[in-house]
């Protein structure tokens, strides 16, 4: 399954990057799914953010919400509830810069049920 994530508010707050995202990563990769970023900011501030997260290994494309990307997006995670309920996904709350913060492995928990 491709599997897309929001950057601003979901992944990165100010810069800060939420805690765990290289390791749900790994986990949704461990079970096969392929993971993207994407940013209404444009393809080019999303791959910085992989660099910055630490994840430009695991990313297999970073994209701009629109136009759409050429590759099928089958499930959203995104604090946005229009991104995710149209494309089909999972709304997180925005992160506010909590270092506890362990909201995204409720993505991994939730993809595969």
């Amino acid at each position: 399954m491709n599997v897309f994530f929001d950057v601003q508010g979901t992944l990165l707050a100010g810069g800060v990057p939420r805690p765990c995202v290289r390791e749900v990563f790994l986990e949704l990769a461990a079970r096969g799914h392929d993971v993207y970023l994407w940013s209404s900011a444009g393809a080019g501030y999303a791959a910085e953010a992989a660099r910055v997260l630490g994840v430009e290994d695991l990313v297999l494309g970073c994209w701009s919400k629109n136009p759409p990307p050429p590759v099928i997006v089958d499930y959203v995670v995104d604090d946005q509830r229009d991104f995710a309920e149209h494309h089909g996904g999972y709304v997180v709350p925005p992160f506010k810069g909590d270092p506890e913060d362990r909201e995204l492995w409720r993505v991994a928990e939730k993809l595969d049920r």
